[in-house]
């Protein structure tokens, strides 16, 4: 990831250029385009990004593929867009709008060279690994943040990313010609997720460490700190009873304490 200072110095010099709420325009145009593909199912092909687009001057492939959505139901398109917007609200709210839409532009970018230097055919790809590095860096922000799948069931959103990595890593074991642009196309997430997430990491085990140090020190909870050596009674059975240390440097209450 570049230094803080650098990106400080691009959004002082360049930040009056983002967009701001750029997740919600990109879901408003998917909305469109689930629209437009119901009425014609052969218009997504039309929005895809291929290798040939270039050669063949089809630019604007290089742009639409970013507003295909990832599913035909009606249904399920309102999820889909609800959860587009909150993911666009948190990078903005956690990283500011030209970080947001830096991350953004390069995942673009890292995709079109993912399409353009592969021998396979992954076009279609494109925007599912898109949302994917977007729906990871939420996930690395607001690891615990709760969906309600079906409005019944809760699920931490790093649950939801370790599955969605899972298919990932099943995908780049399995299919040997997706490897290096799904490489490519996770190269934005590498540099600007992957440290947040490494830095989150190392934080939980140091603050573990510190409460483990903590506890060890303490006096455990629910052990008496006061117990006579001949009854066996303690602060906690018998809270109004006194102790007295003997010269035998041992504990009594005032009922055995040695004359």
């Amino acid at each position: 990831m570049p230094s803080p200072s650098l990106l400080d110095r691009c959004e002082r010099r360049f930040g009056h250029l983002a967009i701001p709420g750029l997740l919600r325009v990109i879901a408003g145009f998917q909305a469109l385009c689930f629209v437009l593909i119901t009425l014609n199912p052969d218009f997504r092909e039309f929005l895809q990004l291929s290798s040939a687009a270039w050669e063949k001057g089809q630019v604007w492939r290089f742009f639409t593929f970013c507003f295909i959505p990832q599913t035909t139901s009606v249904i399920w398109i309102i999820f889909v867009i609800l959860i587009l917007i909150r993911i666009g609200d948190a990078l903005e709210e956690a990283w500011g709008r030209f970080r947001l839409n830096l991350y953004y532009i390069s995942s673009v970018i890292a995709l079109w060279a993912a399409v353009l230097t592969s021998s396979a055919p992954v076009g279609g790809l494109a925007s599912l690994m898109l949302y994917t590095s977007l729906f990871l860096a939420f996930a690395t922000i607001l690891p615990d943040y709760t969906f309600m799948i079906f409005f019944i069931l809760p699920v931490k959103v790093k649950w939801l990313a370790l599955i969605n990595a899972a298919f990932l890593l099943y995908y780049f074991v399995a299919i040997s010609e997706i490897r290096l642009p799904m490489v490519i196309a996770l190269i934005p997430y590498a540099c600007f997720g992957l440290p947040i997430l490494l830095r989150n990491m190392r934080q939980k085990a140091q603050v573990a460490h510190r409460r483990a140090v903590y506890q060890e020190a303490s006096v455990p909870t629910g052990e008496p700190f006061h117990e006579c050596r001949i009854c066996h009674r303690t602060d906690h059975t018998n809270p109004t009873l006194e102790f007295r240390i003997a010269g035998d440097d041992q504990e009594y209450c005032l009922e055995h304490l040695p004359k």
